[in-house]
């Protein structure tokens, strides 16, 4: 949530629980990045007071991976293949998983959910995230229910994108591939959505000599992914 950004300092804070991390201005050029733990058990730490340094040691290594994670975040891109790896099926002894693809809206949803930053606070349950997906995308549990997740955490799994706590019901996101799933997202709901809205709109605007600015963006959008699809080595849509 963004606080008090009509204070002239606004405040970044991404909850886990009670306690969250906190980003905000200092001194005009520095972004400042704090921990704050309201209950130390939101990181599987007691409070006595010997918890102390593990409890620092815990707090240090949420800042460094809450910011590794967001300069990922805003530096996706293709790279290497990876997002076209991600659609292909994997096998897991006799089992065969299927591709994480872009057409998929449950996988894409789950996907959303778990790049929230909270989730790179401290580990979670498929339980927690359940609730959060159905709540963000205003789904009853009949249209999403625990097992249909489980099953697509499971694909996530086994394309390495996420993975178990020991023998825990807590599972983590894995550094492994994180842009091209940033990029799954982005492209669906960012450009892909808004793409198939104009497509398939009743009364499709004639194009104009004088474009306007949305239907020259969008020029740019078709130039730039056929530039991409050639890059790629993908064949052209017909």
């Amino acid at each position: 949530m963004l606080d008090r950004r009509n204070e002239g300092q606004p405040s970044l804070r991404s909850y886990y629980g009670s306690s969250f991390v906190k980003q905000y201005e200092k001194a005009d050029r520095l972004l400042r990045t704090e921990t704050c733990l309201n209950d130390t058990h939101d990181v599987g730490i007691g409070r006595h007071l010997g918890n102390l340094p593990a409890l620092k040691e815990r707090m240090l290594a949420t800042n460094r991976r809450y910011l590794e994670t967001q300069a990922e975040l805003l530096a996706s891109a293709v790279d290497g293949g990876e997002l076209a790896a991600l659609a292909q099926p994997v096998h897991l002894g006799r089992r065969r998983v299927p591709g994480l693809k872009l057409e998929d809206d449950r996988v894409i949803r789950l996907l959303e959910a778990l790049l929230h930053p909270g989730t790179f606070v401290a580990d979670w349950t498929s339980r927690e995230v359940l609730a959060r997906v159905l709540r963000w995308h205003r789904l009853t549990e009949a249209a999403y229910r625990l097992r249909q997740l489980r099953y697509d955490l499971g694909k996530l799994r086994a394309h390495g994108l996420a993975e178990r706590i020991g023998a825990s019901r807590r599972y983590h996101l894995t550094s492994r591939g994180l842009r091209p799933r940033v990029l799954l997202v982005k492209l669906r709901t960012r450009l892909l959505g808004p793409l198939a809205t104009l497509a398939t709109a009743p009364t499709r605007p004639r194009l104009t000599r004088t474009a306007s600015a949305v239907e020259a963006a969008f020029r740019q959008v078709d130039i730039a992914l056929d530039h991409l699809c050639a890059t790629l080595g993908l064949a052209s849509a017909a």
